[in-house]
């Protein structure tokens, strides 16, 4: 078994530096990513073990291993996903409560596009509630998704709540 417990870097920084090893993926579901302790086989059927020291989530692309003659990267696999389409801030907000509830992680792609793994639970959810909702398979990278999930008892911020708020700020005509 090959042991490894850093991060090496990522191929897609220096493509051109990997053309004269063989490289061999170790084949990962984005769940797996944020795991502090792997053990799995490689695509060519290496036997690796990896300890994340560094507390940052796999992605596509990290080295795991290196040597003269092999390179052992990270390849995220597609899964099927919920894309879900909110047409207001409004909207986008309860999507991204209805969620949060169920502590799922959430890839907000942009403005009216919000991605998560596909629950069946949720995708009815959607329909039930009128949003365009589509599914297709498609990789998701733990550095996309907000996952909020840890609890603590102690924060290091503080909350000021204001006297009085000027209303004049708000457009409430953006939510129509």
């Amino acid at each position: 078994m090959i042991l490894a417990t850093d991060i090496l870097g990522n191929t897609q920084a220096a493509p051109e530096r990997f053309h004269d090893v063989e490289m061999d993926y170790l084949e990962l579901d984005w769940f797996d990513l944020d795991k502090g302790v792997l053990r799995r086989n490689t695509v060519a059927g290496r036997e690796i073990g990896f300890k994340n020291r560094q507390a940052f989530p796999l992605q596509t692309g990290d080295i795991l291993y290196q040597d003269a003659e092999i390179c052992i990267v990270v390849r995220v696999l597609p899964c099927l996903c919920l894309f879900i389409h909110p047409r207001n801030s409004l909207e986008m907000a309860k999507v991204c409560f209805d969620i949060g509830n169920r502590h799922v992680p959430i890839a907000i792609k942009s403005a009216d596009e919000v991605v998560v793994a596909y629950e069946a639970p949720l995708h009815h959810l959607f329909q039930k509630q009128g949003y365009q909702v589509d599914q297709s398979e498609a990789v998701l990278e733990q550095l996309q998704t907000l996952k909020i999930h840890q609890w603590t008892r102690t924060t290091k911020f503080r909350v000021t709540l204001a006297k009085n708020v000027d209303e004049s700020i708000i457009d409430l005509a953006a939510n129509k």
